[in-house]
């Protein structure tokens, strides 16, 4: 295989990657808000529902419901921060930065048609950014197996 066939392969990986870690980053980010919101929604209905109780005696039922909502709120805010999605969000979108910065680098040997002697040094960019990315989740994999636009290298 010549070298020229070899950085165009790794240059459709690499966009494939990136935008793998694009749509990580996208639906991390997603998952993050869905804890969030009903997390900040909650916590406000149950800490005006305390200040609203000590006034009167609040009936049975209200007793049930803040205290349905309490414990909704402990357990999203615990969710929220074991899962740390903000953290996975981040991470993969950094990591789609370097693939993009590297599939420009690369897109600049591929211009010059006859200067392949960088290919040993991005071969080792690529593989050292490989093993400090973030895995990328099945379900990216699967959304991008739908997706036909998604997988470059099939064009």
């Amino acid at each position: 295989m010549g070298e020229r066939k070899v950085a165009l392969e790794w240059y459709q990986r690499i966009v494939t990657v990136a935008h793998g870690h694009y749509r990580a980053a996208l639906r991390f980010s997603r998952l993050h808000y869905w804890f969030s919101f009903p997390s900040i929604i909650l916590a406000t209905i149950v800490g005006t529902s305390v200040f609203a109780s000590l006034e009167t005696q609040p009936e049975l039922w209200l007793k049930i419901a803040v205290g349905s909502m309490s414990i909704a709120v402990a357990i999203l805010s615990a969710l929220q921060s074991f899962l740390n999605y903000v953290d996975k969000a981040e991470k993969h979108k950094t990591a789609g930065a370097k693939y993009n910065a590297l599939g420009r680098e690369l897109e600049l040997v591929l211009s010059q048609d006859k200067e392949w002697s960088s290919l040993p040094d991005i071969r080792r960019k690529i593989d050292s950014l490989a093993q400090e990315s973030p895995h990328i989740p099945e379900s990216v994999h699967e959304e991008m197996r739908i997706d036909p636009e998604t997988l470059l290298w099939n064009q």
